[in-house]
């Protein structure tokens, strides 16, 4: 089941001769139980593409369907609800809490987000699949980079969002660990019936994609 499409989405940034188009004639999709990259080099349009996809920002022109539902121009309290309910990010700061533990981060999503979490016993699962059991009392700093992401993308998926967005998930780690992430990813989405959606520059990601989209300036193309 498609549970994102973008249909010819541009976004234009400025006016007159200060006019940039970031996005041009954008369409994509993405099923539940599947991995997605996007992929291109610095500038390309990636980060842009990933802040409309996650309704941080609107597109200029064209369509933006959630499940169904076209949420290119909901309102700010409706893109709030929308990122709260069906859309995590795993961003390459983390954005973990640093005076939280990581068992914490979960009560904290429990504040925000009141129904339709995962189960205590389906987060025990995940952590052990993630491998950060053992580490649930403590600190973000007390944290490998590594681990702080698999905290990261246990918060994220803690939510039960429909999809998942990841911003270079694999930046800084060798060919071992991009491996161990790109298997997480796909386990996941095949586990936990989600459209993961990876925006990235490293190839060594592509063996664990079900479709990839090369971006080059401001423009999208299905590789595979």
């Amino acid at each position: 089941m498609t549970v994102i499409e973008l249909q010819n989405v541009q976004k234009i940034y400025g006016k007159g001769a200060a006019q940039v188009q970031a996005l041009k004639d954008i369409n994509f999709k993405a099923n539940e139980g599947e991995v997605v990259l996007i992929m291109g080099p610095s500038g390309a349009g990636k980060s842009t593409f990933l802040t409309i996809a996650g309704s941080l920002q609107k597109p200029t022109t064209g369509k933006v369907f959630i499940s169904g539902k076209d949420i290119a121009n909901i309102s700010t309290k409706q893109s709030n609800s929308l990122r709260l309910n069906q859309i995590g990010f795993v961003l390459q700061a983390y954005n973990l809490v640093p005076f939280l533990t990581i068992q914490e981060q979960f009560e904290l999503v429990d504040h925000v987000k009141k129904q339709g979490n995962i189960t205590k016993e389906t987060l025990q699962q995940l952590l052990d699949k993630l491998g950060i059991t053992s580490l649930v009392s403590k600190y973000p700093g007390e944290l490998s980079g590594g681990q702080q992401q698999r905290a990261a993308i246990a918060r994220a998926l803690y939510a039960n969002p429909q999809i998942l967005l990841a911003d270079e998930p694999t930046a800084s780690l060798d060919s071992a660990k991009v491996g161990e992430v790109g298997q997480l990813f796909k386990d996941l989405a095949k586990s936990y019936h989600k459209a993961v959606i990876l925006v990235t520059h490293d190839p060594r990601l592509e063996k664990y994609a079900d479709h990839i989209y090369e971006m080059m300036d401001g423009e999208m193309t299905k590789k595979q």
